[in-house]
């Protein structure tokens, strides 16, 4: 277990020569032959279906899903190839011809959804009996019943096709945009020119509290300038998608959300409002921090910086080894596919120029693989980044088993298996640790990695809807955007922090994504169930591996109250779940409030 460890990705064993590969290419044509083929077929047989022979609908079916799972693939392992150097103009024109196949894709998404939602009832009940039909259930009935909700299937065209050059265009612009802005620091004596993602990072974890400083000031200065650009990209994003419900009808702006996530509109009322109602203790832990910072004005970057620091980098084999030993002690099948992941190449986790800022973990269904990005800089934050994304990659390895149409799962559920694994690997390391500074700094990374779910995402939420809200009248100006945005966060950190990040909805992306409204969310949802989910694990833990594999499995296949009633046992439009999934961050607050005690100075 203690060879060096290569952190770099090995995406040739995928398709040789990156986004060059001959294989690649050859994939991308039979995706548009498959396509002419099954909208070929839906003309032929829409009509000539009939209960005694469901084999043409049965046909279609199967093929949209292999056309998906391919699809996938390619969108998937081309984020990897411009990724790993953005420069990458090969992968930068196959991405835009991949969206382009999304559209087609979409529109025959549509189509068959309006086959399916034209068939006589009998007809239906007959074919979600078919033996290959029945693991996808859930995915047809879902799509059935939202055809209702849509435009013909020309109108949804027309919106796919027009959406390439304007919604998902401005998302890309964004990308591009973002990419370009630069930060000029003095960073040990030499003067250096950094990213966005960059400069949060000296802002945020530098020991070099005037660097720290002048990074945040950098982040402003920049994204001030540039703050009119983004602020009618942000505009554009959020007119072409006010735009697209308005013409099918719809009033609730969380409908499509809702949607995606497979969740009801009540439970995430119910989370943030259980947030809410336990806000007095993360206000209490904020109040401690910016006591120990003895800072004269706190900073948003005051509630993230850590006070204490371990005393020693990790380095990526430690990480390998904290991480392996603890998903073996969880179940023998987690341990070996984390060892396979590590063994095989599928981590890009090197410190260097030109990669993109973001981390990710990729599915690749037809490969039956996964890849994960990230940067790590010996951090225990970066211990837990690759947990996090290893979790994402389990899910993955759970649910390739299953057919295209049953891996598709909202984020919220996307999340309960990284962030089980960030708790999994956290916990163990603040439980195994006898000195107090170095248990100061893990508590103080899990409350941290707590109040971003508890206190920022729904922060973010909260500031979307209102923008939202305010743009159906019209464009916003920057003002006007900053101004929402402050008040968001002066109501929930009740005027603690004087100098707000008021410009994070510049390199906040989650904003930008076009396929994905309120993007925010579901990761506090995520959080929170996960949190349920642990806690169970720890008072039961006998058989518990089994339940939370078959709970991963059947992600694609229920909503989130129906995943939690079959698995847990437990029902989540209830309070007193949502409560109780708060109680570990709770905890880690007592925790450290009792530690932090003999530091604070009387006044």
């Amino acid at each position: 277990m203690n060879q060096l460890v290569v952190q770099n990705w090995n995406l040739n064993s995928l398709y040789k020569g990156g986004s060059q590969s001959i294989q690649l290419a050859k994939l991308i044509s039979r995706i548009v032959e498959q396509l002419y083929i099954v909208n070929d077929e839906i003309s032929v047989h829409k009509i000539a279906i009939r209960k005694q022979n469901l084999q043409p609908l049965l046909s279609i079916v199967q093929q949209f899903q292999l056309i998906l799972s391919e699809w996938e693939e390619v969108d998937e392992f081309l984020l990897c190839a411009y990724s790993e150097n953005v420069n990458n103009s090969s992968a930068i024109s196959l991405i835009e011809k991949s969206d382009s196949l999304k559209v087609e894709i979409d529109t025959l998404k549509v189509k068959v959804n309006q086959l399916l939602a034209s068939l006589p009832e009998d007809v239906w009940h007959e074919f979600i009996q078919l033996e290959e039909i029945q693991p996808i259930t859930f995915y047809l009935e879902k799509q059935k019943k939202e055809v209702c909700d849509r435009l013909p299937a020309e109108m949804e065209r027309l919106i796919s096709v027009m959406s390439v050059n304007g919604i998902k265009g401005w998302e890309q612009q964004q990308q591009f945009m973002l990419s370009k802005l630069k930060v000029l620091l003095e960073v040990d004596g030499y003067r250096e020119s950094v990213s966005i993602g960059q400069a949060l990072n000296y802002a945020i974890h530098s020991k070099d509290d005037t660097l720290r400083k002048r990074a945040a000031q950098g982040i402003k200065e920049v994204c001030e300038a540039e703050a009119a650009s983004f602020a009618a990209v942000f505009n554009h994003i959020a007119g072409s998608r006010l735009d697209i419900y308005e013409q099918r009808g719809w009033t609730n702006l969380l409908k499509e959300a809702i949607e995606q996530n497979d969740i009801k509109e009540e439970t995430i009322h119910l989370a943030i409002a259980s947030i809410d109602q336990n806000k007095k203790s993360y206000l209490t832990y904020i109040q401690r921090k910016l006591e120990l910072s003895r800072t004269e004005r706190a900073s948003w970057f005051d509630l993230v910086t850590p006070l204490f620091a371990p005393v020693e980098k990790i380095s990526y084999n430690e990480a390998r080894e904290i991480i392996l030993t603890q998903f073996y002690r969880f179940s023998e099948k987690l341990g070996r596919f984390a060892e396979i992941a590590f063994e095989s190449d599928w981590i890009e986790s090197e410190n260097r120029p030109n990669k993109a800022e973001s981390g990710f973990c990729t599915s690749l269904p037809i490969s039956k693989e996964s890849r994960i990005f990230f940067t790590y800089r010996e951090t225990y934050q970066d211990v837990l980044t690759l947990a996090h994304e290893l979790g994402h990659a389990y899910h993955n390895f759970i649910i390739h088993e299953e057919p295209a149409l049953a891996q598709q799962t909202g984020i919220s559920v996307a999340e309960t298996a990284s962030t089980f694994m960030e708790n999994l690997v956290l916990d163990a390391v603040i439980g195994q640790t006898t000195n107090e500074q170095d248990k100061l700094a893990l508590l103080e990374m899990k409350i941290k990695n707590g109040l971003m779910y508890v206190g920022a995402v729904p922060n973010m939420f909260r500031f979307e809807q209102a923008f939202y809200e305010k743009r159906k009248e019209g464009p916003l100006s920057v003002q006007e955007i900053n101004e929402l945005l402050s008040g968001v966060e002066n109501s929930f950190y009740e005027g603690q922090i004087e100098d707000l990040a008021i410009y994070k909805w510049i390199y906040t992306s989650h904003f930008y994504d076009a396929e994905k409204p309120f993007y925010n969310i579901p990761y506090t949802i995520g959080y929170l169930f996960s949190n349920g989910i642990y806690e169970m694990a720890n008072i039961a833990p006998t058989g518990f591996e089994e339940r939370y594999d078959e709970l991963l499995r059947n992600s694609g296949r229920m909503t989130v109250e129906q995943l939690a009633q079959t698995f847990l046992d437990v029902d989540i439009s209830k309070r007193e779940f949502w409560h109780a999934s708060q109680q570990p961050l709770k905890d880690a607050i007592d925790e450290y409030m009792r530690l932090t005690e003999k530091y604070c100075v009387l006044d």
